[in-house]
């Protein structure tokens, strides 16, 4: 069996160390996967032959410069997990990319923003992936999530959710909420249900609810199956993990046209969009545009959905059926992730 080093940030709750962990998972089912503190790497003396994993990959320049450029040549081979939150990655980044072997990124709007930018080493499009039991699951109900269940009861409430955790420009924290006053103005029976990692203003405590900090999978479960519509209103992203999740549990979504979504997101969740400002003004890696949808548009989808929810849960589940479980459970994408490192990987 083979032996690969799969270096991430282990002791930090952020999005990367959770897709990372969920192929290392997988990963093991093929080959052995011993787990490296990211934050080591650039100090590792390889005594053998030893093959990388490095999920980013692009930090590690910033954070060590010239250590991480000296480190990186010393393993057998080198493959790098990345996305690109715009349509356009720096040239900083390009010339970096030649110190690996083959970068993995998880859509095609990545790809195509890596191809164009002019890297020049090979770019695999892996995405990002749910488990079987969270499209199988039973319903949760009476969970953690009482007072939000309470409070949808009793003001016969249709919940919206959006996921607004970092960089409120990229995710369309502005949309969301022009959105959601164009929709709240036409309709009594809307409540936002806001999830974020910050301290957000709240323009009328009476319009949505924000949760705070890192929640469990069963939290998230049973957050999407309590909620109605997800909206989606990201100007840029890589991929935008938490929208498929709820879409597995089959919750209809909405999501701007032109984006990574449009991946594992059917055509009647998509809305007419627009090129966007710089998603990520300063940033040294993500230097391009992205799209945003259009709000009137975005309003008009939601109603047409609001008001026929039985309707589009069933194409929702269908869509599930059809495309999530073949394409995007971690048990599908555990086979991509073997094939390519068993492609580069000759230690063994």
């Amino acid at each position: 069996m083979g032996v690969v080093y799969y270096a991430y940030p282990i002791f930090t709750h952020i999005s990367f160390a959770y897709i990372a962990e969920e192929h290392i998972r997988e990963l093991r089912k093929y080959m052995r996967v011993v787990r490296v503190a990211y934050s080591t790497v650039p100090f590792l003396h390889p005594a053998h032959k030893i093959f990388l994993l490095l999920h980013p990959f692009y930090s590690i320049f910033f954070d060590f410069g010239d250590l991480a450029r000296r480190a990186l040549p010393k393993f057998e081979g080198v493959i790098g997990f990345e996305v690109a939150d715009s349509n356009r990655i720096s040239g900083f980044a390009v010339e970096h990319s030649n110190y690996a072997r083959a970068l993995i990124v998880p859509s095609r709007f990545s790809r195509e923003a890596f191809v164009r930018s002019g890297v020049k080493v090979p770019v695999y499009v892996v995405p990002h992936g749910v488990r079987d039991e969270w499209i199988d699951a039973p319903k949760i109900e009476h969970g953690s999530l009482y007072a939000l269940s309470e409070m949808k009861r009793k003001k016969n409430a249709k919940l919206l959710l959006s996921f607004i955790v970092h960089s409120p420009y990229r995710k369309g924290e502005d949309l969301l909420f022009k959105i959601f006053s164009e929709l709240k103005r036409e309709r009594k029976d809307v409540l936002l249900v806001y999830k974020g990692a910050r301290a957000v203003k709240v323009y009328n405590e009476k319009m949505y609810v924000v949760y705070h900090g890192w929640l469990t999978n069963k939290q998230k479960m049973e957050l999407f199956d309590l909620c109605d519509v997800y909206v989606l209103t990201s100007r840029g992203g890589g991929f935008e993990h938490p929208p498929l999740e709820a879409i597995a549990r089959g919750m209809p979504a909405i999501g701007a046209k032109g984006g990574s979504w449009e991946d594992y997101m059917c055509n009647w969740m998509l809305v007419d969009s627009r090129e966007s400002d710089v998603v990520l003004k300063g940033n040294p890696v993500h230097v391009g545009t992205g799209v945003e949808m259009v709000v009137e548009k975005a309003v008009d989808k939601l109603h047409e959905i609001l008001d026929n929810l039985d309707e589009y849960r069933a194409k929702t589940r269908e869509h599930v059926e059809k495309v999530i479980r073949r394409e995007f459970t971690w048990r599908i994408i555990g086979e991509k992730l073997r094939d390519i490192v068993h492609e580069y990987n000759r230690t063994y």
